[in-house]
């Protein structure tokens, strides 16, 4: 046996020998999960087969848990039977019949062995044909027929592929599906119609708990909310389950129901396996959508809430929270997603399912990060209700979120040098130089998100307090003047986390491994090790940044070794995706631009070689795993060396551009085909990820250093799709996400999808065609990333460091200084969320409380925005060619712009 991760591996004498083909899977919950496993390996050891378990009871938690994805939910064994049908079908029966009566949930991606079974099956990879897939993960692939290799999906249905070997099980018996239609996780392809009353419109979110719908009651004609709870799902070592969650819940319902600040329990009934809770339907937004509609900005710098309306939605909060202690209970899980902002103004509480009697024991450990208390969070998974104390705090950190926008999640320092209360404080300061709402009720917020449950004021108190700032006035600055404009941040504390986020990343080099040379996240976990987003790629653009501005032996030493590691690692990977940031197109740009930086011909002749093995015709045509990321790498590369090779490759990319562009409703588009095999196949996104945006930047590039008029023509014609499409919204500019229209109301800011993307490329189109249209847009655009800094993350992907980036872009090609004023605002948003880690000032990745090196995702994109705002320069991953600098591009460290 061999502990690997997350799995404990059982390995008889010799290796998994087929591909791929019907395996099996056993579910059980927690409290069952040792004995499932003791009956299950008696079996399998007999049968000499191989398999894998979860490692631990946490991790059979974790499989079964709602945060699970649903193709995965609950597979705590899984088998790999070496065996024809006869023996497969032997196998799964002594199995079942060895763990029968021992409970565990369904497999939504598998079908069962039978009803009620714990035994379930799926066609799919042994260990397969492991291969980089189209969008840069590493995957074990299936092998089709015809010898084409195709993803492995697991999804949360049954649905082996067309071509697969016909069903071994379906020939002895017709079998049931009943578990696996309609609420049961999959979309139903008939109306779905629950107790012969309740026809399901709409799923609001899918979990491997179960889903939660929109329904009309055809009793009485009423919306109504259902929420189906799956059994065995959410379970603990206790013996409970989500369904016990939702009887709870309903239990709720009914104490709380003359309140008026419930929605009223309708129905609670069982069908097929599973319960579910049928509520009242109330017509309104959740107080965090309630936040992001009404956060107002304003022409002297300030924005936030209206102040009476934080006053009086913060006195209703108070009024919520006491109603629930009075009623001798705690709510334990106060949030903004659990209040909801009805259409008359007033508010109300819904999912109460982690309301408990305070003291009462045993109780399961429930929180939403950022908005518990600090000894919620360290609490045992299964002990004792917290006091009323700890919810006095998550009203603290509602009330943060109201006066500002952002949740209040911080990663840990190491050392612990300060405490929590500390940090909450000087990120209240940071926010209050703009936020009349902060400045007024501040002091509130952090009085009640103090580490020590013993100081938070009571709701009495808490009452008074906000009663006193009805009239209050703003503090003021030393000088007597309110605090409006908000200051630059300091410059010292600025350079101080450039520096230290750069020996950070020095300090995490692991020379010694061979799979990955910096520590990454969950999202870059099976990801190219060499690429842009999540690689070493993406962390050597960034140290050829800084070496370009601080040129010393340890950041040289660290690029050549880097480089070398690159090189090495890459030569173990045959595929070379086209993309930029997940493709080896991005790969080469970083050797090409470590080597430029370095003076090492060679390794600029191994970049060159390697960017010419690159496709630039692909089926995606997206910059981050397709043509158009291609193509921009071909056009640095030719910037670089002059060679007229790339730009004979990047003149083929435009080409296969422009076959791909879609006329859709007067726009032009770049899908991604639907028959390709990407997660990303049939989008249409306007972004400049995935979208509109990076095609138009592609083609314009491509357009101003050949000279085509065509490729020129159709990056207008991009520009001209994204001016059809823009959303303004009070004085601000966002584009959906794509063309289908899904989340019309969100707000996209960032560079993957939304507005500093789509800036990025019209500030660049309006310098080539002197379109003041865009110009425009491009501001409208800015502003809308200035303003969402506090709500934003940090990284470059999504987050507020490729915004910045953008700001940075603006400022140089205007000659604008309030865009580099803004950039440094963004710099004052990433201060306020730092942590010590060994006494060195970092700020956090995407997850908001980890350290993943990441260039898209983590912390090397954070840095390589500091470096252009302190010291100027170019950006990353953009040709040079075409950019005309208005202004003198000086950062905070006086060093003028460098065009390399």
């Amino acid at each position: 046996m061999v502990a690997k991760g997350f799995w404990c591996y059982v390995q008889p004498p010799g290796d998994i020998s087929r591909v791929q083909g019907w395996k099996l899977h056993l579910s059980a919950t927690p409290l069952s999960a040792p004995l499932v496993l003791a009956r299950a390996a008696d079996v399998l050891v007999r049968h000499r087969c191989h398999f894998k378990f979860a490692r631990t009871i946490d991790h059979v938690t974790e499989l079964v848990s709602r945060q699970c994805d649903r193709g995965s939910a609950g597979k705590i064994i899984t088998v790999y039977p070496e065996v024809d049908d006869d023996g497969l079908r032997a196998l799964a029966a002594e199995l079942d019949r060895a763990t029968e009566g021992l409970p565990g949930p369904v497999v939504l991606s598998d079908r069962p062995f039978r009803q009620g079974s714990s035994v379930h099956y799926r066609f799919g990879v042994f260990h397969g044909v492991p291969m980089l897939g189209n969008d840069g993960q590493y995957e074990a692939m299936l092998v089709a027929p015809d010898g084409a290799l195709v993803l492995d999906r697991r999804t949360a249905r049954f649905s082996p592929p067309d071509w697969g070997p016909r069903d071994p099980f379906t020939h002895a018996r017709n079998h049931s599906q009943t578990s696996q239609t309609g609420p049961g996780g999959v979309a139903a392809p008939r109306p779905v119609l629950l107790k012969d009353r309740y026809l399901v419109r709409t799923s609001v979110r899918q979990l491997c708990t179960g889903g939660v719908y929109r329904a009309l009651d055809q009793q009485t004609g009423a919306a109504v909310i259902v929420k189906q709870a799956r059994q065995h799902t959410q379970a603990t070592t206790a013996g409970g389950d989500v369904r016990d969650m939702r009887r709870h819940e309903a239990e709720m319902l009914r104490q709380f129901a003359s309140s008026g600040v419930t929605p009223l329990l309708v129905d609670l009934f069982e069908q097929q396996g599973d319960l579910f809770l049928v509520q009242e339907e109330i017509t309104g937004v959740t107080l965090r959508r309630w936040v992001s509609d009404n956060t107002s900005f304003h022409d002297d710098g300030t924005w936030g809430t209206a102040l009476d309306a934080v006053q009086r939605i913060a006195s209703e909060l108070t009024d919520l929270v006491e109603l629930v202690h009075s009623q001798g209970l705690v709510l334990r899980d106060l949030n903004p997603g659990n209040v909801m902002v009805t259409d008359d103004g007033s508010l109300g509480l819904i999912d109460l399912e982690l309301l408990v009697r305070s003291g009462a024991r045993p109780v399961v450990r429930g929180y939403t990060p950022g908005y518990a208390a600090p000894e919620q969070t360290v609490a045992p998974r299964i002990g004792t209700a917290p006091s009323p104390t700890a919810d006095l705090y998550s009203l603290g950190a509602t009330l943060f979120h109201l006066i500002s926008g952002a949740d209040p999640l911080l990663p840990d320092d190491d050392p612990g040098t300060r405490s929590h209360h500390e940090r909450i404080a000087y990120w209240l300061d940071q926010l209050g130089a703009g936020n009349p709402g902060v400045r007024r009720f501040g002091d509130v917020v952090l009085a009640l998100m103090h580490d020590d449950p013993g100081r938070r004021p009571g709701l009495a108190r808490v009452r008074h307090l906000l009663a006193a700032r009805t009239d209050r006035t703003d503090p003021t600055d030393q000088d007597g003047r309110a605090r409006s404009i908000p200051p630059l941040p300091d410059t010292s504390d600025v350079k101080r986390m450039l520096i230290d986020t750069l020996d950070h990343l020095l300090a995490t080099m692991d020379t010694g491994s061979s799979e990955r040379l910096w520590p990454t996240g969950a999202s870059g976990a099976t990801s190219d090790p060499c690429n842009v987003q999540h690689g070493a790629a993406g962390i050597l653009g960034t140290l050829t940044l800084a070496y370009r501005n601080r040129p010393d032996t340890a950041l040289r030493d660290a690029m050549t070794v880097t480089a070398g590691w690159i090189r090495h690692r890459a030569a173990r990977e045959p595929r070379a995706l086209p993309g930029l940031y997940f493709g080896r197109s991005g790969t080469a740009w970083a050797l090409a631009e470590a080597a430029s930086a370095l003076g090492d011909d060679d390794l600029l002749a191994f970049a060159g070689d390697l960017a010419r093995t690159v496709p630039v015709r692909w089926p995606n045509p997206d910059v981050c795993h397709g043509v158009a990321g291609a193509g921009l790498t071909q056009l640095r590369f030719w910037e670089i060396t002059g060679e007229e090779t790339y730009l004979d490759r990047a003149g083929q990319a435009a080409e296969a551009m422009a076959a791909a562009a879609e006329q859709q409703d007067g726009l032009v588009l770049w899908p991604v085909p639907r028959h390709f095999s990407s997660r990303l196949a049939g989008a249409a996104h306007f972004g400049f990820a995935h979208g509109v945006a990076g095609a138009g930047m592609f083609l314009l590039s491509a357009g101003q250093i050949t000279g085509e008029r065509a490729y020129l023509e159709l990056a207008a014609r991009a520009a001209d799709s994204l001016r059809a499409v823009v959303q303004v919204r009070d004085g601000a500019a966002y584009w959906p996400k794509d063309a289908r229209g899904d989340n019309p109301d969100r707000q996209w800011t960032h560079w993957c999808s939304g507005s500093s993307g789509v800036g990025t490329f019209l500030v660049r189109m309006w310098q080539e065609n002197g379109d003041r249209r865009l110009l425009d847009l491009a501001a409208l655009a800015a502003g809308a990333v200035h303003r969402a800094r506090w709500q934003a993350g940090t990284t470059q992907c999504h987050g507020i460091s490729g915004d910045g980036e953008f700001l940075l872009d603006l400022a140089a090609m205007t000659g604008e200084e309030r865009y580099r004023d803004w950039a440094a605002d963004l710099a004052t948003a990433l201060l306020a969320r730092h942590t010590l880690r060994d006494g060195r000032m970092l700020p956090p990745d995407e997850t908001a409380t980890g350290l993943a090196a990441d260039f898209g995702t983590g912390i090397a994109g954070v840095l390589a925005f500091l470096l252009r705002l302190v010291h100027g320069g170019p950006r990353l991953w953009l040709p040079h060619h075409g950019i005309r600098a208005a202004g003198a591009g000086v950062g905070f460290g006086g060093t003028e712009t460098q065009e390399t």
